[in-house]
């Protein structure tokens, strides 16, 4: 099996963050309705509070602290997750959205939430070299 460069990776998530964009832009553009917009922003900074609490850590191992804050950032996190699941659900259900329209914001959201996801992972190694 051969590795993909990083910019083959790069390109490709590239697309399917773009893809995402789309289907929550024509969910709000075919039917006149701008609210999957909202959904779209809470799926790109959903992963934000994980990637921002993965990192405090103190080195006092009797220290609970650092374990409060990084499971107040993985709720925090799931807490948008599911905000941004539950919306368009509850918006279709009260008929502010079609049903396609729904679908569409759902997959979109998913779409940017993997790629956001995936982009982290992939390129958050954890070392950084400081060599010249």
């Amino acid at each position: 099996m051969s590795q993909k460069s990083p910019l083959a990776r790069l390109i490709s998530l590239s697309y399917v963050l773009a893809l995402g964009f789309l289907f929550v832009v024509l969910a709000g553009a075919i039917y006149g309705n701008w609210y999957p917009i909202l959904v779209a922003l809470i799926f790109s900074v959903a992963h934000l509070p994980m990637v921002v609490t993965n990192n405090y850590s103190r080195d006092d191992f009797m220290n609970e602290s650092s374990i409060y804050v990084n499971d107040f950032g993985k709720f925090l996190s799931g807490f948008l997750l599911f905000t941004g699941f539950a919306i368009p659900l509850v918006l279709c259900h009260s008929l502010i959205l079609t049903t396609v329209a729904c679908i569409l914001t759902e997959l979109g959201g998913s779409l940017i939430y993997a790629s956001v996801f995936a982009f982290t992972t992939y390129f958050d190694s954890g070392e950084e070299s400081f060599e010249i």
